[in-house]
């Protein structure tokens, strides 16, 4: 059985068994929740597979979350919607900003393609069709990137090679232009 839901607006709060404090490992931060955190969920239409726990959005989409942002034209989401295990989304072009930690520093990862799968359990991305993803002033473009947010571990290739932008390191001084 289908069901069809046109403008659709999704909150929900999640609950979860006791507390979380703030300060969480980049995969906790990510894959996990708190009692206080809420999912967002914009969609002109919506629709439940025939298959539970699988969700189809169509004509944009965009979800909101504490820790990471997703927007596209198209999104199935794998799971349930208030703890999503798979977000696939695709348009021109899908987005994805993740807020995490990574070596004891906040970071922003910003990355955008043509088709984006991100794996919440796995902290993962892999990005297909004119990727790029950026961080810290880096960033890499391609045909497909692979991206372990975890282990911080890009791989990239596919049509066109790959591009990279890194800012060296000046021994951790900043320049002050006056």
């Amino acid at each position: 059985m289908c069901r069809t839901l046109y403008s659709l607006l999704i909150i929900i709060p999640i609950a979860t068994q006791g507390f979380v404090p703030d300060l969480l490992a980049a995969e906790e931060r990510i894959s996990g929740f708190s009692s206080g955190d809420t999912i967002t969920i914009r969609s002109p239409a919506a629709r439940m597979d025939e298959e539970p726990n699988i969700f189809h959005f169509e004509d944009g989409f965009e979800l909101r979350a504490k820790d990471w942002y997703l927007s596209s034209d198209h999104a199935t989401l794998y799971g349930k919607l208030d703890d999503p295990e798979t977000v696939v989304i695709s348009g021109s072009p899908a987005q994805i900003l993740l807020d995490t930690i990574f070596n004891g520093q906040a970071t922003i990862i910003n990355g955008h393609a043509e088709r984006i799968v991100y794996q919440r359990r796995s902290n993962s991305i892999r990005m297909e069709g004119n990727a790029f993803i950026s961080r810290n002033g880096q960033s890499m473009s391609g045909g497909e990137i692979e991206y372990n947010i975890e282990t911080d571990h890009l791989s990239a290739g596919g049509d066109g090679g790959v591009h990279i932008e890194v800012k060296p390191d000046k021994g951790g001084q900043k320049k002050s232009r006056g």
